[in-house]
């Protein structure tokens, strides 16, 4: 990573911190907040000039805004995403450290409902959480996308290759639907893995790997697909139901955080489990669900990055007053 970049003509700089890979346990909060201490005065050497701290993901992001706000005396904002919640809040040391975060935080935003029950679970106060589901870009995924120039019929897969993602489900299935393709676009410690498992299934000929695609054309491939496979084993809220489903996609995923607020009989398939003869099944039934593509976007019509900025506004504005 650079150490300082301008996207949007938006200052961002990534500091470098210390870690421990493989401890299991490090305190990687405060090497964080520490490695913001130090260049602080580099971008503001007038004096501090911020009105809030915003921490995008509780663990170890979050806790060290926590610090980071405590130490200017400024108020902070916190947002859990998924496995902050679903995985960190299981660790006695992070879930200690998130609810002292939390408990000095004067709002906490959630993108599911299903992250707002799991931390009133965990004992937060239901009144210092809002839900803000994330958005899409109408101009970018919508209805009207032109499907890419790929003759054959597939499916797409889009993520992450890692284990939880659960691409190898994925695979093992398609190894019983003999004539099936399917594209998986994604880039991680699993891609040699997953590539010799395709291989080794003797499905490589109908499984194809792409690292990176940029927003248009995902939204390319996303449109041309006869559904979107998603087997993940902990979610937030998916930005990958929510695209492929604006661009009139269905999508096949199993109930898990908070893709069941937004996925359903109208716009796909939602699996009670991860497992693969439940995605087969439903591969066999998705060309059933009979509904056009503008039907199935307008499902998600409601969720656009815009109202996100203005919800995120009023949260940073009611948290500075």
């Amino acid at each position: 990573m650079p150490k300082h970049e301008t996207l949007d003509g938006i200052d961002i700089y990534h500091p470098k911190y210390f870690t421990l890979p493989g401890m299991g346990f490090f305190d990687n909060a405060s090497s964080m907040a520490k490695a913001a201490e130090e260049i602080i005065d580099d971008i503001y050497p007038d004096g501090e000039k911020f009105d809030v701290v915003d921490g995008q993901y509780l663990y170890p992001d979050g806790v060290a805004a926590y610090h980071f706000a405590r130490s200017h005396n400024k108020p902070l904002v916190l947002t859990a995403r998924g496995s902050d919640v679903n995985f960190w809040m299981e660790n006695t040391k992070a879930k200690k450290r998130i609810l002292e975060a939390i408990d000095y935080a004067q709002k906490v935003i959630c993108v599911s409902d299903a992250l707002k029950t799991a931390l009133v679970k965990h004992g937060v106060d239901e009144k210092k959480i809002t839900v803000i589901v994330n958005g899409i870009d109408p101009d970018i995924f919508n209805s009207e996308v032109k499907t890419n120039p790929l003759r054959e019929k597939y499916y797409i897969s889009v993520g992450n290759l890692i284990p939880l993602k659960g691409h190898h489900i994925t695979l093992d299935a398609f190894f019983e639907l003999s004539k099936e393709r399917l594209i998986i676009v994604g880039d991680g410690e699993q891609k040699s893995n997953l590539k010799k498992q395709a291989k080794n299934l003797g499905i490589n000929g109908r499984v194809q790997f792409i690292n990176h695609l940029d927003q248009h054309k995902l939204a390319e491939f996303y449109a041309g697909a006869t559904a979107t496979i998603l087997m993940s084993s902990m979610e937030g809220m998916p930005n990958v139901v929510l695209e492929s489903l604006a661009v009139g996609t269905p999508v096949i995923a199993p109930n898990v955080g908070g893709v069941a607020e937004v996925l359903n009989a109208s716009n796909g398939i939602l699996l009670s489990g991860r497992y693969e003869y439940e995605l087969i099944n439903a591969i066999d039934k998705i060309g059933g669900l009979n509904k056009s593509r503008n039907d199935i976007s307008q499902t998600v019509n409601n969720y656009r990055w815009s109202d996100v900025a203005n919800r995120q506004l009023a949260v940073y504005t009611d948290a500075i007053l």
